[in-house]
């Protein structure tokens, strides 16, 4: 019936096809879990589709114009396309109608994602996490106010042996960032006369990525924030190279397409670092996922939070990008000034990798007052700082892989009580301790004589 359609010569056949097409979905197709997400989870009348390899791109626009709909974007990936389906139909309907048909490997919903962090607690607050000597920090009241001396992640002894990370290229996947923030203008990206803005915008589609919620400026400090040089905060690397790519908008939300796009191009441009301070609970991405597999393919750490639901991502609180399995994908849990797993982070001994401060973190923000500040809670400012470790790693180590980077961050921490069984290593991070991390050999035997 799909190839009979494709040779239909008149637009009153294809719209009756269509027609008995929608009908047929309407009584055989039973919504899987993937198809039966919560409205809102996804654009209500987008699909993502990906073809199989023959189709060329003026090919897979006549097979989506035969049905009625119609390609908006092709997605820089073999074979993905975004479209727009007819109105008149489910989404349930038009999954079904795409995975039905021969000439498509995959169809999925165009799922939308929003940032971890919401604001918490606008007074000037401290770098507890970098130096904790206790300190009082004005906060909620389901936050702890101070902390106990020593539980930081130690980065003060590594910034005797490195604070310029300059030469990796780390992408900031998010709201944007205020790329003219005092603390942030000297350490961004130069990504030559195409990109002036020092990235890219996903959500306007136009080559401007300023962020106008503040969650992207924040992250961007934390891991490379201008320090020793008299003025706001420092980030976990005092040079940085950040590379702005938007795809959430001012609400703090992003889809699929906008956010494989955003990795595609990270990627592409020479980040070897993504941060991607974002999640979604619910179904399986397949498209997502694939966008992570590139990057992997081209040797990249991608850093992500765990989410901010007090939830077990391991039962059957599924949170992606975390619960993904991609071996350069890191999973951040938040602890609090007493490295205690934070009252708000979700955990998981089999997905959430490591633990990192995420309460009362004083950083950059978004704004026209260039000397703009604010202390912020959430999972995504524990993910920052591990970004801001595997930038670190990489550029005092060049030759570092991927995987020795997040071997590294993993098996380099500190061991924390309250992270026991809640991430697979059970450890804090320790910047110090990871910059130190050699891997023992397995490879070689000894003989006692």
């Amino acid at each position: 019936m799909k190839a009979l359609l494709r040779l239909l010569a008149t637009a009153a056949l294809a719209g009756a096809v269509l027609s008995l097409l929608n009908q047929v979905a309407a009584v055989s197709f039973a919504p899987t879990a993937e198809t039966a997400a919560v409205p809102g989870s996804y654009v209500a009348d987008e699909v993502l589709v990906k073809f199989k390899p023959v189709f060329a791109a003026q090919s897979r626009t006549a097979i989506v114009a035969a049905r009625g709909h119609a390609v908006l974007a092709n997605l820089n990936r073999p074979g993905w396309v975004r479209v727009r389906f007819d109105a008149r139909q489910t989404m349930a309907q038009a999954l079904a109608a795409y995975s039905n048909d021969p000439d498509v490997e995959y169809a999925q919903p165009n799922y939308i994602y929003r940032a971890t962090a919401a604001p918490n607690d606008t007074q000037y607050g401290q770098l507890w996490a970098f130096r904790n000597i206790g300190q009082s920090i004005g906060t909620a009241t389901y936050i702890p106010a101070s902390g106990t001396p020593g539980a930081d992640i130690n980065v003060e002894k590594a910034w005797d042996h490195i604070t310029d990370c300059s030469s990796v290229v780390v992408a900031v996947v998010d709201t944007g960032v205020n790329y003219t923030q005092e603390d942030l203008a000297g350490n961004m990206w130069n990504g030559g006369p195409g990109f002036p803005n020092h990235g890219t915008d996903f959500v306007d589609n136009d080559n401007d990525p300023m962020d106008l919620n503040g969650h992207g400026t924040h992250v961007a400090g934390i891991i490379g924030a201008a320090g020793n040089n008299a003025t706001g905060i420092a980030g976990v690397c005092w040079k940085a190279s950040i590379m702005v790519v938007r795809v959430l908008n001012a609400a703090g939300s992003g889809t699929s397409a906008s956010i494989i796009q955003g990795v595609d191009f990270a990627v592409s441009q020479g980040a070897k670092v993504i941060n991607m301070s974002l999640i979604r609970g619910g179904a399986f991405d397949q498209a997502f996922s694939d966008a992570i597999t590139n990057a992997q393919a081209r040797d990249v750490v991608v850093v992500v939070p765990a989410g901010n639901e007090a939830n077990d991502n391991d039962a059957g609180g599924t949170r992606y990008p975390c619960n993904f399995t991609h071996p350069n994908l890191t999973c951040v849990a938040a602890f609090d000034q007493n490295y205690a797993l934070a009252s708000f982070s979700n955990w998981g001994a089999n997905s959430v990798d490591v633990g990192a401060p995420g309460t009362n973190i004083l950083s950059t923000w978004a704004g026209t007052n260039a000397s703009i500040y604010n202390t912020i809670t959430g999972t995504s400012m524990a993910s920052a700082e591990v970004a801001g470790l595997a930038a670190m790693l990489r550029a005092y180590n060049p030759q570092f892989t991927f995987a020795d980077a997040v071997n590294a961050i993993t098996k380099g921490g500190r061991a924390a009580a309250s992270l026991a069984g809640k991430t697979v290593s059970g450890n804090a991070i320790d910047v110090m301790s990871s910059l130190a991390f050699i891997n023992p050999p397995s490879s070689l035997t000894a003989a006692v004589r």
